[in-house]
């Protein structure tokens, strides 16, 4: 990110968020293609974690809604950190066929398991939601949630 320095956070957010979310899609959808190597999921696991750590930095910015989008980013982050482990093991244990099996086992079920949580991450226009959640005004759209909520729980009593 090229963050320029006449513009105040929101501004910034606002330019430069969309353009991470279009690339961090763009290496996802590569990482899913089933042609990765090991090594490959690994790096897109490092590049995940660099995309939730950008984004928790703009938690005050966006506030609990940004929270709950990262929850699905979290989850991949969480099953490509097995899938790194589960490769570590198997090579550190390589001359254990009992164990080899059954981290194959386990590799098979967690690529399956990375493949569908990107799927879903990256469906029915997901990348466009989180371009124009994260262009929109945080500061409004944060408000305009509140306002939102504070009408319905009036409107219930």
């Amino acid at each position: 990110m090229k963050w320029k320095p006449t513009r105040n956070a929101i501004e910034g957010a606002r330019t430069e968020l969309p353009k991470l979310v279009e690339k961090y899609f763009k290496a996802g959808r590569k990482a899913s293609d089933g042609k990765r190597s090991p090594h490959e999921l690994h790096q897109f696991r490092i590049k995940t974690k660099q995309f939730r750590y950008t984004l928790e930095l703009f938690r005050p910015l966006y506030g609990a809604p940004l929270e709950h989008e990262l929850d699905a980013v979290r989850g991949l982050q969480s099953v490509l950190g097995k899938l790194h482990d589960f490769h570590v093991i198997a090579s550190l244990l390589a001359d254990d066929r009992a164990v080899q099996a059954r981290l194959q086992r386990l590799t098979k079920k967690k690529l399956k398991d990375f493949h569908r949580q990107w799927a879903s991450f990256d469906s029915n226009g997901q990348l466009k939601r989180w371009k124009q959640f994260l262009a929109g005004d945080p500061a409004k759209s944060a408000h305009a949630r509140q306002s939102r909520r504070n009408r319905v729980k009036a409107s219930r009593r």
